[in-house]
């Protein structure tokens, strides 16, 4: 399977913000002014990336409709 374009300035934007997050001693302990700055700068842009990019991969690859023996098989039982 090939990664699309989008698929890769995806993955490239998580792992920035997943590593911007998980810094060693990034914010200093005991300082609760820097970690509600570095949550707003890292957590909550890597949230945003995840959500919109499952979306936009969710419209390039649509579900598949289940085939028609398929159905009837669920049907049956």
């Amino acid at each position: 399977m090939k990664l699309t374009k989008t698929e890769k300035i995806w993955l490239a934007v998580v792992i920035i913000f997943y590593t911007c997050y998980n810094l060693p001693f990034v914010p200093a302990y005991y300082h609760p002014k820097a970690t509600l700055i570095h949550a707003a700068m890292t957590l909550v842009p890597l949230w945003i990336a995840i959500y919109v990019g499952l979306i936009k991969v969710c419209r390039i690859y649509k579900l598949r409709e289940p085939k028609e023996e398929q159905k009837q098989e669920d049907e049956a039982c």
